[in-house]
């Protein structure tokens, strides 16, 4: 390792934070959830194992992306008696796309994120509590002793700030 690496519990937290991504992308190779998992655990295991020898922490996840292709396309070549058989290009295809669609959807949750540190405390909580905690209106309401009316009207109204907010984040970043 050079001076410049990372400890490995850094890695070890963006392995982590990345766990999701790296299911739907295997998943969308293996088209078989339970695949999937165990293709999950095995990109893990290797990725753990050489985590020593990464260098570049700026492209973790492309790494661990890399590494989770490879675990999948081995493990598509094991399971070659099945019916059923993608040809490389098609794999490599769905492989490009789907990472293509999580930097999209990434970029999307970061321009939300930014939306919602810039509602009014209150507001956040309960769009919080609504979307995260999936509590209903009702519920809301009833821990905040507030009426339901003024419930939705505050959801009503979040959902307009945010849908300006991230409207005006997409049109700053395309002029």
């Amino acid at each position: 390792m050079n001076s410049n690496a990372q400890p490995i519990d850094f890695y070890e937290e963006l392995l982590g934070r990345l766990q999701p991504r790296l299911y739907g992308y295997i998943l969308s190779m293996t088209a078989s959830p339970t695949d999937a998992k165990d293709v999950l655990q095995e990109s893990n295991r290797v990725i753990i194992d050489k985590i020593g020898e990464f260098q570049q922490p700026n492209k973790f996840d492309a790494w661990a992306y890399k590494i989770a292709y490879y675990q999948s396309l081995a493990f598509l070549e094991k399971r070659k008696r099945n019916k059923i058989i993608f040809n490389d290009d098609l794999l490599q295809n769905i492989a490009d796309e789907t990472e293509s669609a999580d930097t999209r959807i990434e970029g999307r949750l970061n321009q939300l994120e930014t939306c919602l540190a810039q509602l009014h405390d209150r507001t956040r909580v309960i769009v919080s509590d609504y979307y995260y905690r999936n509590l209903s209106i009702k519920q809301i309401a009833e821990e905040r002793t507030l009426k339901t009316n003024h419930i939705a009207q505050v959801l009503f109204r979040a959902r307009k700030a945010l849908f300006q907010c991230m409207t005006k984040q997409d049109t700053a970043t395309h002029e």
